[in-house]
């Protein structure tokens, strides 16, 4: 089962999505765990992201996993490391996220004139995240290092 999980095709672009897609979340996640990047909203570090959470009615397991998943799951994509776990649960992640913003349209608040952020950006990360679930972590990827390098039986 672990062989599957880390078996890769040697497309480099893979790599380069799978990076970009980690780069993309990594803020997400920091925010709110550490508290950096406060201008993406969201509450600032665990406790005011927990509460915002709990504003919004998602329960607070919920809430811990969407945390961890994209401060950890980020780091992992952008390392390649059991990316298509990572990709997995960003993909669950992003998809309550469209759900979320699903009454704010389709573009993003590019006028400011909208209430919310429509649902264009999560739609382009949600592919890069199938193609890194489907086609794993790339040639770059400690996924790739650990199926040739690491013995797997």
């Amino acid at each position: 089962m672990i062989q599957e999980l880390l078996q890769t095709d040697e497309n480099y672009v893979y790599t380069f999505l799978r990076i970009i897609a980690g780069i993309i979340i990594f803020p997400y996640g920091m925010q709110k765990l550490l508290g950096w990047f406060d201008d993406f909203g969201g509450g600032k570090g665990m406790k005011e992201s927990l509460a915002l959470f709990a504003k919004k009615k998602i329960p607070k397991i919920i809430a811990w996993l969407i945390i961890l998943g994209q401060s950890l799951g980020s780091i992992a994509l952008i390392l390649g490391f059991f990316g298509r776990i990572a990709a997995l649960s960003n993909f669950i992640i992003f998809s309550g996220a469209i759900l979320f913003h699903l009454t704010d349209g389709w573009t993003m608040n590019w006028n400011g004139k909208k209430k919310g952020e429509g649902i264009e950006y999560f739609i382009m990360l949600l592919s890069m995240l199938l193609v890194i679930i489907i086609n794993g972590s790339g040639p770059i990827s400690i996924d790739n290092w650990m199926l040739h390098i690491v013995p797997c039986s």
